[in-house]
């Protein structure tokens, strides 16, 4: 399933930019994108600058995402969190996306300029990123 969401993330990402500029957003742009799409995530401050530069910023689920129960998560765990990055432009996230992609214990997302990762990643909260980041004008702007 998880190849098969990956796979749909990329396919999405290359159509939406056929023929057109992609998208530069800026981190707080980006959040509220995918948030009027029902991703349900918040900006937090900058964890870190990577080597090149690039800030990192805290994301995290506002709100648990409902499990095959109907019921949001059980445990300390209730909001999970992962990382965004935006970078200088679509290629350059494309990049990040693909050295992203091996890590075993990450689940990344692309959409134009931002890349977002995520650790131990709740197949519920994984979809609603989906549907959200598939949701989100990446071309123009």
């Amino acid at each position: 399933m998880r190849r098969f969401l990956l796979g749909l993330a990329a396919l999405l990402a290359l159509l939406a930019g056929c023929g057109e500029k992609e998208r530069r957003f800026a981190p707080e742009e980006f959040v509220d994108a995918i948030n009027a799409h029902g991703a349900a995530v918040g900006l937090g401050d900058v964890i870190t600058t990577n080597e090149e530069g690039v800030d990192i910023y805290d994301v995290r689920f506002t709100q648990p995402a409902a499990g095959a129960t109907g019921e949001g998560r059980i445990g300390p765990a209730l909001h999970g969190s992962g990382s965004l990055l935006i970078l200088s432009d679509a290629e350059v996230a494309k990049e990040e996306y693909e050295r992203c992609l091996p890590a075993p214990a990450l689940t990344c997302f692309r959409a134009a300029n931002a890349v977002l990762r995520f650790e131990d990643l709740e197949p519920a909260d994984q979809a609603r990123l989906v549907s959200a980041l598939s949701a989100i004008e990446t071309v123009g702007g």
